[in-house]
């Protein structure tokens, strides 16, 4: 059986390297695809170097861009390797623009697997949770994190013989490297000590493209540093630079800049952080496996698990509003167990292993009779 991985920015390689190396040591024949969503050294192939994952067979190199733009430079590239390469099914993973490869895959009749399937916010506002419902509703496999994930698939009419409850791949990431995290000297280049920082991170569209919500979040970081007098690092990425710039926004004093890090410094950084905070889905699924807490400045999350927990807050970004969570955050003990699994990456596999593509009879029948789906098919069909 021949699988393609679809992947194309930072959290897709992190979060999936141990899935693409158990691929890579399989029985199955493994493309990896890159869509160049993510194309930067210090965004991308650093990443590769340290996580020690492969070249990737083909890279589209679809750059930077608005959404439409992005979306079908996605679309066209990898359905032109599609059909060159005939894969029998195509694994993306999470709701980045580089997930929606398999909208190729799927008008070529070809298997599609994802990998973070069930996360909803519902907040319409995200171009990523448009994704999120397009690339579950055309997927064959969806691999759900949690049974909260499952069950929202489960709300929405996805037939539950194509959800598969697997765990978070992060986990078998973190447990490979957490070693040599703690190895790693970048507090010391920082000059940082252990529990004596807050790290930031801040990417969001609906955060950073708008100079009312990049205000207020300087405003709060700056509240953040005045109460409790401890360094504010902020690796940058350059989507949020570019705004800075634009708006004519500063950063306040406190905030420690410093450029995006690699995957074992960002760990480590992680790992040694007082509190969290961020606007990354991935960053708060990190907090939660590694015990550290998380203010969330965002006014929703598709990770609410780590809220009823309590290893994350979800704060908005009003300032005083992401003092108050840090406030109450720093002062949490981290009794908590994760609820993300172990040993993620050889399930994903087993599942794959199985992959049988599903006759028009079966995929018609459903769970519950759906009559509307029933009649747009010829009776014909039931006496073959």
């Amino acid at each position: 059986m021949k699988v393609m991985s679809v992947f194309g920015i930072r959290p897709d390689w992190i979060k999936g390297c141990s899935v693409l190396k158990a691929l890579d040591g399989s029985d199955m024949e493994h493309v990896m695809v890159h869509t160049g969503q993510h194309y930067s050294y210090s965004l991308d192939r650093i990443f590769f170097e340290e996580l020690g994952l492969r070249d990737p067979d083909y890279r589209l190199e679809v750059g930077s861009g608005t959404q439409g733009e992005q979306t079908a430079r996605i679309v066209e590239r990898s359905e032109q390797v599609m059909m060159k390469e005939r894969p029998d099914i195509v694994l993306v993973l999470g709701d980045s623009n580089s997930a929606l490869a398999a909208i190729s895959a799927a008008k070529l009749n070809v298997g599609v697997a994802h990998i973070e399937a069930g996360m909803r916010a519902y907040d319409w506002r995200m171009p990523e949770e448009k994704n999120k419902r397009i690339v579950d509703h055309i997927s064959s496999y969806l691999f759900a994190y949690t049974h909260y994930q499952r069950e929202n698939l489960l709300l929405e009419g996805v037939p539950s013989y194509k959800i598969h409850v697997t765990g978070n791949p992060s986990v078998d990431t973190i447990d490979e490297f957490r070693l040599r995290a703690q190895e790693n000297k970048v507090l010391d280049h920082l000059n940082l000590s252990h529990k004596d920082y807050f790290l930031v991170t801040s990417h969001r569209a609906e955060n950073v493209d708008a100079i009312e919500s990049l205000s207020k979040i300087l405003r709060g970081l700056k509240l953040v540093y005045e109460k409790h007098g401890k360094v504010v690092v902020w690796p940058l990425y350059p989507r949020t630079q570019k705004r800075l710039v634009q708006f004519g926004l500063s950063v306040p004093d406190g905030v420690k800049v410093i450029e995006p890090q690699g995957f074992l410094e960002f760990l480590r950084l992680e790992m040694d952080a007082l509190c969290l905070i961020t606007d990354s889905g991935t960053v708060q699924e990190e907090g939660c496996i590694l015990k550290v807490p998380c203010v969330v400045i965002r006014v929703s999350t598709e990770r609410p698990e780590t809220v009823v927990l309590g290893s994350s807050v979800v704060a908005g970004i009003e300032p005083e509003d992401i003092l108050e969570c840090v406030d109450r955050m720093v002062h949490l003990e981290p009794r908590w167990e994760h609820p993300y699994g172990s040993g993620v990456s050889e399930k994903i596999l087993n599942i794959l292993r199985s992959y049988k593509k599903r006759t028009l009879i079966e995929e018609m029948e459903g769970e519950v009779v759906d009559r509307r789906r029933e009649i747009c098919f010829s009776p014909y069909l039931r006496r073959r």
